[in-house]
């Protein structure tokens, strides 16, 4: 597909008939974005995962908005545009159907890893694609498109792991070229700085835009912001947060470039639908951690059907009190779109809780004592205060309980062992019912 120039778009006339590239324009305009992952399952939200995939759809729909609005020559979606090949055949009609409501903007979608053009049961083989808007484009093999004042260079994945920089196949196919227009390459794959990428993660060098003699490569992948090459290689991460503490996350990256051979002017484009926030609640700091969290809602609340939150509980805490505060917590966080509590606290009684327990339930009472001791001696913390010196579990006890357990010392952790006191308050909980 050759794109029409963005100055000469018949808005008002259906469908435009391309013209061929030596009458396009020398500039080139266009958005830029990846790894959309359209589908995602997001189990670990449970019912409201549908919540979270729909939103995708919501912020794709307004990135072409957006970029309708702007007249750019094209929209380039470098890789992952869906979460892998399985997804349901409603999710890539979503996508089409949205692609379809602006007619007259070129959309140019390349496989990734995660969608990859790995042969017949690749989704871009389904049925839906037999039928896809006109604007679109699939990019499922290396080519040279014409496009505006620009070459599109393109490289897309075929498989899902690879040690071989795709970009390499960007940089054959530009040498091929022997006109001055704009030169664009769009791949995907990670890019290949020490100790941050995976030897079979399709590593992309650093230069690769230089070394492609391009004005400008597209890449997708990682999730958040990227910007190396002198600003010639661009990774513009998610455009929909999809994870907490995900920093550089919900651009796209809208991209001009006035001639062959200018530096690309590339601006981040806020657009994300959901805003990801994580709060820490300390049960150390008492009745002033209620108050914290309770300020911190406050300014989201207005915000609330577009926030995803998240609580981390920190600290010792007894079982009443952290089973009072997950009842509060409920209460607090059901205006917010999606809420998700991370309990990362330690049971701890209080003297007069641990009488009651051995008074009440000696042998439950005999093994949260036990837990603690040998959680010392596999992990190295601190022997609570409250363990009776006399008492005190031998290391080669310890070792005599877990060889008869078929469980080695070694292997356990801190979160071994929160969950075994988790079931133990459950028991405790059980027994009083």
């Amino acid at each position: 597909m050759i794109c029409f120039p963005r100055h000469q778009r018949q808005r008002d006339s259906g469908i435009p008939s391309w013209p061929s590239v030596e009458g396009a324009t020398s500039s080139m305009r266009f958005i830029h974005s990846a790894d959309w992952q359209l589908g995602a399952r997001f189990a670990q939200f449970g019912p409201k995962a549908e919540f979270l995939r729909a939103a995708r759809l919501a912020t794709l729909e307004k990135v072409l908005r957006k970029a309708d609005e702007l007249s750019v020559d094209a929209v380039v979606i470098a890789g992952d545009l869906f979460e892998d090949n399985q997804v349901d055949d409603s999710v890539i009609v979503g996508a089409l159907e949205r692609f379809g409501l602006f007619p007259h903007l070129p959309v140019f979608v390349l496989p990734g890893n995660h969608d990859p053009a790995s042969g017949p049961a690749s989704i871009w083989n389904r049925r839906p694609f037999c039928s896809k808007p006109t604007n679109v484009t699939v990019l499922d093999k290396p080519e040279v498109h014409g496009c505006a004042g620009a070459w599109f260079i393109t490289s897309p994945l075929l498989q899902k792991v690879s040690t071989i920089d795709p970009s390499l196949r960007i940089a054959e196919l530009a040498r091929q070229i022997t006109d001055d227009r704009i030169r664009i390459g769009i791949t995907h794959g990670a890019l290949a700085i020490p100790a941050r990428h995976q030897p079979n993660d399709f590593p992309i060098a650093l230069d690769a835009a230089t070394r492609a003699s391009l004005d400008y490569l597209a890449v997708g992948h990682w999730h958040t912001w990227q910007v190396y090459d002198n600003g010639k290689l661009t990774m513009p991460g998610t455009p929909e947060p999809d994870a907490f503490h995900q920093e550089g996350a919900g651009f796209v990256a809208l991209v001009e470039i006035v001639k062959r051979g200018t530096p690309p002017e590339v601006r981040q484009i806020p657009v994300s639908t959901l805003s990801w926030r994580v709060i820490d609640f300390d049960f150390a700091e008492g009745e002033s951690a209620r108050q914290s969290l309770d300020r911190s809602l406050a300014e989201l609340r207005p915000s609330a059907d577009n926030i995803v939150v998240q609580i981390k509980l920190h600290g010792a805490v007894s079982p009443q009190t952290l089973s009072e505060t997950s009842e509060w917590l409920e209460s607090v966080l059901e205006p917010f779109a999606v809420c998700q509590i991370v309990d990362q606290s330690v049971a701890a009684f209080s003297a007069l809780e641990l009488e009651e327990l051995r008074r009440e339930h000696p042998l439950l009472a005999q093994a949260v004592a036990d837990l603690a001791q040998i959680e010392h001696l596999a992990t190295g913390t601190g022997l609570p205060s409250n363990v009776d010196q006399g008492q005190v579990i031998s290391l080669a006890s310890v070792q005599k309980i877990l060889a008869n357990a078929q469980i080695e010392l070694a292997v356990l952790d801190s979160d071994f062992f929160k969950v075994a006191q988790r079931l133990l308050i459950q028991a405790l909980h059980e027994s009083t019912q």
